[in-house]
Protein backbone atom coordinates (compact mmCIF):
# COMPACT_ATOMS: atom_id res chain seq x y z
CA UNK A 1 0.00 0.00 0.00
CA UNK A 2 2.42 3.04 0.98
CA UNK A 3 5.13 1.61 -0.60
CA UNK A 4 3.70 2.66 -3.98
CA UNK A 5 3.21 6.01 -2.59
CA UNK A 6 6.16 7.30 -3.63
CA UNK A 7 5.65 6.44 -7.12
CA UNK A 8 2.01 7.73 -6.91
CA UNK A 9 2.70 10.94 -5.62
CA UNK A 10 5.33 11.90 -8.20
CA UNK A 11 2.74 10.79 -11.35
CA UNK A 12 0.09 13.23 -9.56
CA UNK A 13 2.82 15.96 -8.99
CA UNK A 14 4.07 15.83 -12.47
CA UNK A 15 0.90 16.15 -13.87
CA UNK A 16 -0.28 18.87 -11.50
CA UNK A 17 3.12 20.53 -12.64
CA UNK A 18 2.54 20.46 -16.45
CA UNK A 19 -1.39 20.93 -16.37
CA UNK A 20 -2.47 18.69 -18.16
CA UNK A 21 -5.56 18.66 -16.73
CA UNK A 22 -8.31 21.11 -15.78
CA UNK A 23 -9.37 18.16 -13.37
CA UNK A 24 -8.05 20.67 -10.04
CA UNK A 25 -6.06 18.82 -7.07
CA UNK A 26 -7.88 19.63 -4.05
CA UNK A 27 -7.63 16.43 -1.87
CA UNK A 28 -5.73 13.19 -2.79
CA UNK A 29 -6.97 9.74 -2.01
CA UNK A 30 -4.29 6.87 -1.63
CA UNK A 31 -6.31 4.26 -2.80
CA UNK A 32 -6.06 0.31 -1.62
CA UNK A 33 -7.91 -2.77 -3.74
CA UNK A 34 -7.77 -6.26 -2.39
CA UNK A 35 -9.77 -9.63 -1.86
CA UNK A 36 -10.03 -10.70 1.76
CA UNK A 37 -11.55 -13.48 0.72
CA UNK A 38 -14.27 -14.29 3.65
CA UNK A 39 -16.15 -12.51 6.58
CA UNK A 40 -13.73 -13.55 9.24
CA UNK A 41 -10.81 -11.96 7.30
CA UNK A 42 -13.09 -8.65 6.34
CA UNK A 43 -13.21 -8.12 10.00
CA UNK A 44 -9.80 -8.65 10.81
CA UNK A 45 -8.56 -5.69 7.96
CA UNK A 46 -11.41 -3.70 9.17
CA UNK A 47 -9.67 -3.23 12.73
CA UNK A 48 -6.77 -2.87 11.47
CA UNK A 49 -7.51 -0.27 8.74
CA UNK A 50 -9.44 1.49 11.29
CA UNK A 51 -6.21 1.09 13.78
CA UNK A 52 -4.28 2.75 10.56
CA UNK A 53 -6.54 5.32 9.95
CA UNK A 54 -6.40 6.77 13.99
CA UNK A 55 -2.40 6.39 13.39
CA UNK A 56 -2.55 8.18 10.73
CA UNK A 57 -4.09 11.17 12.30
CA UNK A 58 -0.57 12.25 13.39
CA UNK A 59 0.36 12.92 9.96
CA UNK A 60 -0.85 17.01 9.39
CA UNK A 61 -3.21 17.23 6.66
CA UNK A 62 -4.43 13.25 6.73
CA UNK A 63 -8.19 14.07 6.91
CA UNK A 64 -10.34 11.03 6.99
CA UNK A 65 -10.61 7.12 5.37
CA UNK A 66 -13.46 5.31 3.72
CA UNK A 67 -13.95 1.98 3.09
CA UNK A 68 -16.49 -0.51 0.49
CA UNK A 69 -16.64 -4.09 0.74
CA UNK A 70 -18.65 -6.28 -1.41
CA UNK A 71 -19.59 -9.10 0.28
CA UNK A 72 -20.78 -11.28 -2.76
CA UNK A 73 -16.99 -11.14 -4.14
CA UNK A 74 -15.50 -10.59 -0.53
CA UNK A 75 -13.54 -7.37 -2.71
CA UNK A 76 -12.37 -4.88 -0.12
CA UNK A 77 -11.39 -0.98 -0.75
CA UNK A 78 -9.92 1.55 1.35
CA UNK A 79 -9.18 5.26 0.50
CA UNK A 80 -7.44 7.31 3.03
CA UNK A 81 -7.84 10.97 2.17
CA UNK A 82 -5.23 14.18 2.34
CA UNK A 83 -6.71 17.69 2.66
CA UNK A 84 -3.84 18.49 0.18
CA UNK A 85 -1.08 17.29 -2.72
CA UNK A 86 1.54 19.40 -0.13
CA UNK A 87 0.16 16.95 2.68
CA UNK A 88 0.15 13.78 0.74
CA UNK A 89 3.35 14.47 -0.90
CA UNK A 90 4.82 15.07 2.60
CA UNK A 91 3.35 11.41 4.15
CA UNK A 92 6.42 9.58 1.72
CA UNK A 93 8.89 10.80 3.86
CA UNK A 94 7.05 10.76 6.72
CA UNK A 95 7.82 8.92 10.38
CA UNK A 96 4.07 8.04 11.08
CA UNK A 97 3.97 6.37 7.65
CA UNK A 98 6.94 3.98 8.57
CA UNK A 99 4.68 3.17 11.68
CA UNK A 100 1.78 2.65 9.38
CA UNK A 101 3.64 0.58 6.94
CA UNK A 102 4.79 -2.23 9.98
CA UNK A 103 1.39 -2.01 10.90
CA UNK A 104 -0.63 -2.21 7.33
CA UNK A 105 2.16 -5.16 6.61
CA UNK A 106 1.11 -6.93 10.06
CA UNK A 107 -2.18 -6.73 9.32
CA UNK A 108 -2.17 -8.36 5.78
CA UNK A 109 -0.35 -11.17 7.04
CA UNK A 110 -2.47 -12.14 9.82
CA UNK A 111 -4.64 -12.08 7.41
CA UNK A 112 -2.90 -14.52 4.88
CA UNK A 113 -3.48 -11.85 2.44
CA UNK A 114 0.12 -11.60 0.01
CA UNK A 115 1.27 -7.56 -0.23
CA UNK A 116 1.50 -7.87 -3.88
CA UNK A 117 -2.10 -8.97 -4.46
CA UNK A 118 -3.01 -5.83 -2.74
CA UNK A 119 -3.64 -2.60 -5.62
CA UNK A 120 -2.21 0.58 -4.38
CA UNK A 121 -2.36 3.73 -5.76
CA UNK A 122 -3.67 7.51 -5.77
CA UNK A 123 -6.18 9.30 -7.15
CA UNK A 124 -7.86 13.21 -6.83
CA UNK A 125 -10.29 13.14 -4.18
CA UNK A 126 -13.35 15.18 -4.46
CA UNK A 127 -16.83 14.96 -2.25
CA UNK A 128 -19.93 16.48 -4.08
CA UNK A 129 -23.13 16.83 -1.85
Amino acid sequence: MFSTFSRSSTLLVNIGARNLSTIPVKQVASVLKLNVGNEANAIKIDAAMKKLGTMMKAHPGYSHATRYVCKTEWAYEMSYIFKDLDSFKAWKTSKVRDQVHTAYLAALKDAGIKEETVYSGARVHDEWR
